[in-house]
């Protein structure tokens, strides 16, 4: 009796483990469409609205979804107190800070960092540009992520179950 409590609670963490992993991949899917989602507010406010950046920051951040929304708060906070920072240092800063809520790879965390290069000293036109650029990117990511998702997806569920398994026949 003991044995097979003990068979089906490694079979439950192994099922976990992998149920786990697979949220991961759909929470970095979801993160990155966010981000997306981010740099489209971010143009419109910018090409029609003509809203300065730290007011930009604010309305989108109170409609976007984090872990976006909490950066574009701290973000615009910052930069209406610290006056003698640069965007770019008060963006870095804030993206560095909240680095473990993001689930980006090295590429797009780069990408996300890269973002404030040329905010705030050129003309809307450019900056519009910019954004655009950054969109393309992320877009890519986002199938690149997608068709990891498709793929790993089962793979980690099977495998995780598969593993559990094997510890089960070891142990008995």
């Amino acid at each position: 009796m003991v044995k097979l409590l003990g068979a089906g609670l490694i079979l439950f963490a192994a099922f976990a483990i992998g149920f786990q992993l697979k949220q991961r991949l759909a929470e970095h899917v979801r993160q990155l469409l966010a981000f997306q989602e981010m740099l489209l507010m971010l143009d419109r406010e910018l090409s029609f609205a003509r809203t300065a950046l730290d007011e930009a920051f604010l309305h989108i951040a109170g409609q976007g979804k984090e872990p976006f929304s909490g950066l574009l708060m701290e973000v615009a906070g910052r930069m209406r107190k610290e006056r003698e920072a640069t965007l770019q240092e008060i963006w870095r800063s804030a993206v560095e800070h909240r680095r473990e809520e993001f689930y980006f790879s090295e590429e797009e965390f780069y990408i996300l960092t890269g973002l404030s290069e040329n905010f705030g000293y050129l003309d809307v036109q450019m900056q519009v540009g910019n954004i655009a650029l950054y969109v393309r990117q992320v877009e890519y990511r986002i199938s690149k992520a997608r068709d990891e998702l498709a793929l790993k997806q089962k793979m980690y569920q099977y495998l995780s179950v598969m593993c559990g398994l094997f510890l089960i026949l070891i142990l008995i």
